[in-house]
């Protein structure tokens, strides 16, 4: 079995007597088939799910034996095929899970920390996974392996574990253009540009709650973001990590920041950094120091407003995809409502409608970018009472239609739209 042709055949018949998602991807890094039930493929989620296997270089690893990998506490495993001693494609089995998604707690603080318009929504992708035991995974990897190369894997073979991410392999430095040959060859992108700016946007707002959820809601991990040093992927990771906190460093001076205080702490971040020995070890550094400059933006912007508009904002924040409501806006601050709704257009320049509305908008653009969600699900995510008043709120604010927005906002030469990881 060494045609793509072929592949594509055994993928479905696999899914149709197994009842657990297949792939086909081309060489060329592209979905040729997929096979799951309707329920996974009706998920906004799966578009996440997609979007990493279609993206991921599945040409550098060996063929000799099944491979297995853990996106998102996903498993899957991935066979690749040969024709005549060339890469001919890949066929990826999964998503599955090992155990149900509610047997353990850390499950229950996954889902806990996403937003409530998406948590039923991640909730019942994870519910329509099929679980599998890891013996019946194995054997289920060796037999797919044998009907592909018509030859038994070794079984007590050094196989990556679950949950493990996939290693790059160490590859000697080449000249520029070569570099550039094979990095175009491969298919390697880099990180992607609108989910980049989307973070800094609320470094330099320091939102940090608004950070946190959408560290937690990143639904793709283990996205190829470029390699800077060939022979260390510890060092590799640390010199992404220090370009993102030179970036984060820099929004935070944009936000309000003492440009001096803001260098000093990365200077003070990038010094821990470079004293870690794992990969663990260095993301908890990274995090900490996102969320360190964030606290001190917010706390430099809280001083422009008074404490009661502060509550205000930091409650729309958290509150954006559930009610707000003037009432309960001024119940948290204990004023009149008449009197919280003057000192909001006052010290903002709008009214509390029109600054959720807005905020409301710049959140539904961030989807938009970002994700395939249909239009009609962000409207009512976002509590608009049906789509066409959203498109009419969001044509208000943007002067134009969210689907023009989406539209235009992935014309040729702009990355395309995707969750990912955060890198650095």
């Amino acid at each position: 079995m060494n045609k793509l042709s072929e592949l594509d055949v055994f993928g479905r018949l696999l899914n149709d007597a197994l009842q657990i998602p297949v792939f086909v991807v081309r060489p060329g890094r592209e979905i040729e088939s997929e096979y799951a039930d309707h329920s996974l493929r009706a998920n906004p989620y799966f578009a996440s799910i997609r979007d990493q296997i279609a993206g991921y270089a599945f040409a550098l690893h060996a063929a000799e034996h099944p491979i297995y990998f853990t996106r998102s506490r996903l498993q899957y495993f991935f066979v690749n095929a040969l024709d005549e001693d060339r890469f001919a494609g890949t066929l990826v089995v999964g998503p599955f899970l090992h155990e149900t998604p509610l047997d353990g707690g850390q499950w229950n603080e996954m889902i806990d920390t996403l937003h409530e318009g998406n948590r039923s929504r991640l909730l019942e992708l994870y519910e329509a996974v099929p679980v599998v035991l890891p013996e019946r995974v194995r054997a289920m990897s060796l037999m797919i392996h044998y009907a592909i190369h018509r030859k038994l894997a070794d079984p007590s073979a050094d196989l990556p574990a679950d949950g493990v991410p996939i290693a790059e392999p160490v590859a000697e430095r080449q000249a520029p253009d070569v570099e550039l040959s094979r990095s175009r060859s491969s298919g390697l992108l880099h990180a992607n540009l609108s989910h980049e700016r989307v973070l800094l946007h609320y470094v330099r707002g320091g939102e940090k709650e608004r950070i946190r959820t959408f560290v937690m809601e990143s639904m793709i991990g283990e996205e190829e973001f470029g390699v800077l040093a060939k022979r260390s992927k510890l060092r590799s990771e640390k010199n992404l990590k220090i370009t993102g906190i030179a970036l984060i460093c820099r929004a935070a001076i944009e936000g309000g920041m003492h440009e001096e205080d803001a260098l000093t702490l990365s200077d003070y971040y990038i010094q821990r950094l470079e004293e870690t020995n794992t990969l663990s070890e260095a993301d908890t550094v990274t995090v900490e120091a996102l969320f360190d400059f964030v606290d001190r933006v917010a706390e430099v912007r809280r001083g422009h407003y008074s404490l009661a508009v502060q509550d205000c904002l930091n409650e729309i924040a958290n509150h954006l995809y559930g009610e707000i409501t003037l009432d309960r806006l001024a119940e948290r601050t204990r004023l009149s409502p008449n009197y919280l709704s003057g000192l909001f257009k006052k010290e903002i320049g709008l009214t509390i409608s029109e600054y959720v509305q807005r905020e409301r908008i710049e959140e539904a653009k961030k989807l938009l970018t970002l994700t395939d969600y249909p239009i009609a699900d962000i409207a009512a995510w976002l509590n608009f009472n049906d789509q066409s008043y959203f498109n009419k709120v969001f044509k208000r604010w943007q002067g134009m239609t969210p689907r023009a927005y989406r539209q235009s906002d992935r014309r040729p030469g702009r990355v395309s739209s995707k969750k990912n990881k955060i890198y650095f």
